[in-house]
């Protein structure tokens, strides 16, 4: 019903629905009145043919009363009927009616005085016929015979006349239609295309605010906001245009605000690339400061340790001593891989990652990376397991891989099984399956975390409250750098979780 309403009330639409109707009772009335008009013609046509019509019937007539007069007839039936057709259509002529097959309207009053000339001249001839021959019955002479002739012809002599003066009238009158009708179609013509080119013209000023519209939004598609569009009067079109100028004024706003925000946020980018420059800068730094004393420490510790356990020097370590010489070599092991991980990560963010590829035996990587796992394990109660499935044509798994990152990537996982398991057994297997080498690390832990799952490998995320988040991280980066992937699933079960990385084997 809105919908509705707002057409009623578009100035537009009003103004074309009034310029259509009016157009529509301009053909309409042009129709109507041409076709009166027509009919007009048509009615003065029969008129002038019944009209005519009346030469012929008075010369029979005169012909039935000579005939009589002379002897010729002695009937009168011819003659009443010649009289009787004859004052039919006279009078027909003034009435109307149906006559001869055709549907006469009856005379102007214009024409009526034409019309009692006829039938004055009628009553006359029709008086002295009744009289000279219906009613006299005296013997006439030749030359009362000669007279009546010329009596009868002198009368139909004037009653052709007036007839001959009244199709004269309505053949006048005819013309005169004609020339009025032809005034009426060149004013109805006239009116019609005055309507039309008022239709065009509105439509014309309709159509010059949108192809104004039309500019406008190509220049703003260009990019020139620099643009307004000129409203005239208060219809719908002029609304239009005014609220294009109101969008592009908006625009303009939104647009410098934008700029602004953009050199602001620019400006803020480049404080933060700096900041994040001395960030890496300060990680650097602050590793490499970190392994200087890190290394004498453990380098001495493990001296110390190895030498006395051997009984080298002056006396033998204690147990105590020996266990608190184990956890100085731990942490100091863990603060190398802490401040190794933290080089690594920044590398592997600024893309520098490098890896010194060569040939190698997946087996004895893993072979070494047990055995030196073995060694920081400090649960009695957990061991390691070595499974490997090798092919029927070799017994090595050759790839082509950086060692020491590959060393790196699994010392990450064996740890992290090491970590979450109390006891029982982690169980590392390989297997190589057509161009890819996998390798899986079974732990009995407690299993991964349904929250953590999807965002494992990424940075800082960590299951356990004492880890660093960075080794999966690292790994995946290092693995995915040799052209594999890494992925982590639960054990059936609900006991621990399984760890697995392909690499492509060397062809």
């Amino acid at each position: 019903m809105s919908t509705w309403l707002q057409r009623i009330n578009s100035k537009i639409l009003l103004k074309i629905t009034l310029l259509v109707i009016i157009e529509i009772i301009l053909i309409v009335g042009s129709f109507g009145v041409l076709s009166y008009f027509q009919s007009q013609q048509s009615s003065f046509g029969n008129s002038i043919n019944i009209a005519g019509k009346n030469r012929y019937l008075t010369a029979n007539l005169l012909l039935q009363t000579e005939k009589y007069l002379y002897g010729l007839s002695s009937d009168t039936s011819q003659l009443k009927v010649a009289m009787n057709s004859l004052e039919s259509n006279i009078i027909a002529l003034k009435q109307g009616g149906m006559i001869s097959g055709i549907d006469l309207t009856p005379l102007p009053s214009n024409i009526l005085a034409l019309w009692a000339a006829v039938d004055g001249n009628w009553n006359i001839f029709k008086t002295y016929v009744t009289n000279q021959l219906l009613a006299s019955t005296h013997v006439r002479t030749t030359t009362d015979e000669t007279l009546t002739r010329k009596a009868f012809e002198s009368m139909a002599s004037n009653l052709v006349a007036s007839s001959d003066k009244l199709v004269t009238l309505l053949g006048q009158q005819t013309e005169k239609n004609s020339q009025n009708l032809i005034l009426l179609q060149v004013l109805f013509a006239i009116l019609i295309i005055g309507i039309l080119v008022l239709i065009l013209y509105l439509v014309a000023r309709m159509l010059s605010p949108i192809f104004a519209l039309t500019e406008a939004t190509y220049k703003v598609k260009k990019g020139n906001l620099d643009v307004s569009v000129k409203q005239k009067g208060n219809d719908e079109l002029s609304i239009l245009g005014e609220s294009f100028n109101s969008m592009i004024g908006s625009i303009k706003d939104y647009t410098k605000k934008q700029n602004e925000l953009t050199k602001q946020l620019e400006a803020a980018n480049e404080e933060l690339k700096y900041k994040d420059q001395l960030k890496d800068e300060f990680i650097n730094v602050a590793a490499h400061e970190m392994r200087s004393p890190i290394q004498p420490i453990l380098g001495l510790s493990e001296i110390l340790r190895y030498g006395k356990k051997r009984g080298e020097g002056d006396s033998k370590l204690s147990k105590e001593d020996e266990q608190v010489l184990d956890i100085i070599i731990r942490n100091a092991r863990r603060l190398l891989r802490l401040e190794q991980n933290i080089l690594d990560m920044t590398r592997i963010e600024n893309k520098t990652l490098h890896l010194d590829l060569e040939t190698l035996d997946l087996n004895d990587i893993i072979s070494n990376s047990i055995r030196d796992a073995r060694y920081e394990i400090d649960k009695p109660r957990v061991d390691l397991e070595y499974a490997s499935i090798k092919n029927a044509s070799s017994k090595a798994i050759l790839l082509n891989a950086d060692r020491a990152r590959l060393t790196q990537v699994l010392s990450n996982l064996l740890s992290n099984a090491a970590k979450f398991s109390k006891e029982g057994s982690i169980i590392v297997r390989t297997e190589n399956k057509g161009n890819e080498a996998f390798v899986s690390i079974r732990d009995t832990g407690p299993g991964i975390q349904p929250e953590i799952m999807t965002k494992l490998f990424s940075k800082f995320v960590s299951n356990s409250s004492r880890g660093t988040g960075l080794g999966l991280y690292i790994s995946k980066s290092i693995i995915e750098a040799h052209g594999g992937k890494i992925w982590a699933e639960n054990n059936p079960g609900g006991e621990g979780a399984t760890f697995r990385f392909s690499l492509p084997i060397k062809g």
